[in-house]
């Protein structure tokens, strides 16, 4: 590779870290357009892997389901670390992450605050805009408040996508 093509590399590789952490940061302030912005005209999102709950095509669907989620949400905190990305072309990359997240819902107490451990698997695309989600996966390890726990296990590395 030459000098050139690292140094884009690299800086493909910061501009990718911190869209994730924008959409974080969105996610936080409770802006589902925001968040969505951040991603493909025709994204896939699976915030239940496997089980087709939350299967969600297009910025539409996506659109839906996060302004109804947080419409229902307080207050939240996102984090996420152990960042790996994988260029597939120099248009194309895989990015798997560990992530941490708590939520409080309006039901406070009765609804209780969930935490939850787990893992993204992302494909992002370069488009004119900027390095944008084509793929989202939400993967959870474990759950307080919730009852989601061992996803992670035996799923494939490099995460794969149709």
């Amino acid at each position: 590779m030459s000098l050139e093509e690292t140094i884009q590399r690299i800086q493909d590789r910061i501009d990718i870290v911190e869209t994730m952490h924008e959409y974080c940061r969105h996610a936080d302030n409770l802006d589902p357009l925001s968040m969505v912005a951040l991603f493909t005209d025709d994204c896939v999102a699976d915030f239940w892997p496997g089980t087709g709950q939350l299967l969600l095509n297009g910025k539409g669907e996506l659109t839906r389901m996060l302004t109804d989620a947080l419409a229902v949400t307080v207050s939240g905190s996102h984090h996420i670390s152990n960042v790996e990305v994988r260029f597939e072309t120099p248009d194309s990359v895989i990015f798997h992450s560990y992530m941490y997240s708590w939520q409080r819902f309006t039901g406070f107490p009765v609804t209780a605050d969930c935490h939850r451990w787990g893992r993204y698997e992302n494909r992002f695309v370069r488009t004119p805009q900027g390095w944008r989600l084509s793929r989202l996966r939400l993967i959870s390890a474990g759950e307080y408040g919730g009852a989601r726990i061992g996803e992670q296990l035996g799923r494939p590395f490099p995460p794969v996508f149709e």
